[in-house]
């Protein structure tokens, strides 16, 4: 792939370079708001600030991707993000939420995120970036990283249009990985040359982190622990709504089939002898987690909303990632790969069959 080093100073005037060049109409981008990180929509260069303090912060707010779906009209959005943000675009697109050619995905390396909330309040001890040897450090201070970063195997940027990868001294790497991505860094003007950013051993051992920290949550095996683990669900549906992926115009959650008040409870409780308050909670979570089986990135956002603590990182990525194993499928790793269940193929699942 063709690429450049930046230091940061060289980086702050590549990203006001994509729209003073009109490469892109706007950015969203994070921002740094006293020690909390955030994102802004720009579309004035000048409101460009140095990305030294922001790009790598390992702060989670809302995926990216959820900000900006349906993108489906004519102005080019360019999106500064992380990988699990990025990739969650990437299957928005084939959902036809966004329109390809519409945005130009930029993916910035990531070593794990914290909280908004914990990230501001320990923000002396945590910095504008981390490595493992900080986050190992950090969790000795009972400062931990989120659940959903600690089982993630993409943290290393290597989808979408461009990449922009940590490097030594403080340096990034700059590559484009499609022609879109190619042609936004030529316009910038950059000496670009072949750049190897693979870094197959790098990715071997967040993947082994990943599985042994995955291999120690607990598991669900019955539908009686799943309940017990679903008791404190209010069914305020702020899991859907932060869900980048999930983009239904009309829930069934919102009729009155899927939200009974009322006659209708009274309807089913004649039918069934009884049902539980809130209603739903099961069929609410499973239907979910059907719905996003092949297009969750286990970006955690879930889990974040949830008013009552329910850690649904252990249900919703732990399930999809099987489901996805099935299909041997990665979601957000290429824009032209078919969604599974799209695509017709005459002997698909044979093996997993017998």
């Amino acid at each position: 792939m063709k690429g450049a080093e930046l230091n940061s100073d060289d980086l702050e005037g590549a990203l006001k370079g994509l729209l003073d060049k009109g490469v892109v109409d706007c950015l969203v981008m994070p921002h740094r708001a006293g020690k909390a990180v955030s994102y802004m929509l720009v579309k004035d260069a000048d409101k460009i600030e140095s990305p030294a303090s922001v790009i790598f912060a390992p702060s989670f707010t809302v995926n990216a991707a959820n900000l900006i779906k349906g993108w489906t009209i004519k102005e080019k959005v360019g999106i500064v993000a992380k990988p699990c943000e990025i990739r969650a675009a990437i299957e928005l697109i084939k959902l036809k939420q966004m329109d390809k050619e519409s945005v130009l995905l930029i993916t910035v390396d990531c070593a794990g995120t914290y909280t908004n909330q914990v990230y501001t309040e320990h923000y002396a001890d945590i910095g504008d970036e981390v490595d493992s040897a900080k986050i190992k450090e950090l969790d000795g201070k009972g400062i931990t990283i989120r659940e959903s970063c600690a089982i993630c195997e993409n943290k290393l940027a290597a989808v979408g249009d461009i990449i922009i990868a940590k490097g030594a001294g403080g340096n990034v790497t700059v590559a484009g990985l499609t022609a879109m991505g190619e042609e936004a860094l030529s316009a910038l003007e950059l000496s670009l040359e072949d750049k190897d950013l693979e870094r197959a051993a790098e990715k071997e051992k967040i993947a082994a982190e990943a599985k042994a920290k995955l291999d120690t949550l607990p598991q669900m095996g019955s539908v009686e622990a799943l309940e017990e683990f679903l008791q404190d669900c209010i069914v305020c549906k702020n899991c859907r709504d932060m869900c980048p992926v999930c983009y239904c115009k009309e829930c069934f959650f919102e009729l009155p089939l899927g939200k009974p008040t009322g006659g209708d409870l009274l309807n089913l409780a004649e039918l069934r002898g009884a049902i539980g308050l809130p209603p739903g909670q099961l069929f609410y979570h499973m239907t979910r987690v059907y719905h996003v089986s092949t297009t969750c990135v286990g970006c955690g956002a879930c889990e974040d909303a949830c008013p009552k603590d329910i850690p649904l990182t252990r249900f919703y990525p732990v399930i999809t990632k099987k489901v996805q194993d099935i299909f041997e499928y990665v979601p957000g790793k290429d824009v032209e790969e078919p969604l599974p269940f799209t695509a017709y193929e005459e002997d698909e699942l044979e093996d997993k069959l017998r």
